[in-house]
């Protein structure tokens, strides 16, 4: 354990657990709105970083809308595994989150449950909180491009200005991508012009489907303190990290770390090590072969290296079970934590770079 026992995400005492530690800070409505973010109930961060969201479109209002990230998750009559399922949910399929409970009966780490519409609970784990803000369009790309974010639960990206022409990529809520420009089609459609940058090629989405992110999130946090007085602990039996300025902790949050699958060899590596590289968005992939299950993952949000073959800190849209680990190596944060780790460590990114490095970074223990 890294200094003492976080005892409020401790699930197998009589402490209080976290979803009802927020329940008791927050009104419903503040709650709500902390899972938007990808809290889930699962974390307390002591300080936060700038989170305002985007004003939703007139007519979605503050509606909790959940995305399904993986096929065949159940909504149960109870949030309970051995409760009566209801009906299988599909990869994608949009559902509104009116409530959200504690199992009782779960002793794993992430007890959260989502009502879904006052019908069923489905366990949190494989349902991305989302929502469905459109954006103006009528802005205008920097020559060099900049930082831009899907506001929506997903859309659809194409190799060219048409929806008809090559399907490319399905870009999901809350990931990222450096738009390089502003288009308008024949019909007078606005579309921006994403960078792949693992292919270093390019392709198109509806501009409404996404925001540009202002120079203003993307200031450092804390720049008045020293790099060498910030430190980020990460307890991997808790899975848990926790940052420091000095001897004070001034942010912890759920992680999920890797984990050893029947393929083997994904734990996150022990060590001492540095956030020396970072980048806004990165497409990662892994290829598939006779062993490993590959994935391709494009615009991964808020990216913090620390070691020199890409194990990093970043935020992610594909899971929200936070508390267990999940990835292959690199230390799973929701979006909005990710977002504070990235302006929080050093080195600061200036906000026209989709990469950067530098050798004076934050300090990383992973025990």
């Amino acid at each position: 354990m890294i200094g003492p026992t976080l005892e409020f995400w401790s699930m197998s005492t009589n402490k209080v657990s976290p979803f009802e530690f927020l329940q008791k800070q927050f009104s419903r409505r503040d709650f709500l709105r902390s899972c938007v973010m990808g809290t889930a109930g699962l974390m307390l961060p002591m300080r936060i970083a700038d989170n305002s969201l985007p004003k939703p479109i007139t007519g979605s209002g503050d509606q909790l809308l959940g995305r399904v990230t993986r096929n065949g998750h159940l909504l149960h009559k109870a949030p309970d595994e051995n409760a009566k399922p209801i009906v299988t949910l599909l990869l994608d399929e949009i559902v509104t989150i009116t409530g959200e409970k504690l199992s009782q009966s779960d002793s794993s780490p992430n007890r959260v449950w989502y009502e879904i519409e006052g019908k069923g609970f489905a366990h949190s784990r494989y349902i991305q909180p989302v929502r469905n803000v459109e954006n103006n369009t009528n802005t205008v790309i920097p020559g060099d491009g900049c930082l831009g974010e899907i506001t929506v639960p997903f859309v659809d990206a194409f190799r060219q200005m048409d929806k008809n022409s090559q399907f490319v990529y399905r870009l999901y809520y809350a990931s990222t991508y450096w738009v390089k420009a502003r288009e308008i089609d024949r019909l007078g459609n606005v579309w921006y012009k994403l960078l792949d940058d693992r292919l270093y090629n390019h392709f198109y989405v509806p501009a409404v489907s996404l925001r540009l992110v202002p120079s203003s999130e993307l200031l450092p946090i804390s720049p008045d303190v020293p790099w060498d007085e910030k430190r980020i602990e990460v307890d991997l039996a808790a899975q848990a990290m926790k940052a420091y300025e000095g001897d004070e902790v001034v942010f912890m949050s759920r992680i999920s770390s890797g984990r050893y699958s029947r393929e083997g060899g994904f734990l996150t590596p022990k060590g001492f090590y540095r956030t020396t590289r970072k980048r806004p968005c990165r497409h990662m992939t892994y290829p598939s072969d006779n062993v490993y299950i590959g994935y391709d993952l494009p615009g991964v949000p808020w990216v913090s290296y620390f070691t020199s073959n890409g194990v990093a800190f970043h935020g992610t849209y594909w899971h929200n079970d936070y508390g267990v680990p999940h990835s292959h190596g690199c230390i799973n944060l929701t979006p909005e934590d990710a977002k504070w780790v990235y302006r929080w460590t050093t080195p600061a990114v200036p906000p026209k770079e989709y990469i950067y490095s530098d050798d004076n970074g934050t300090r990383v223990i992973i025990r």
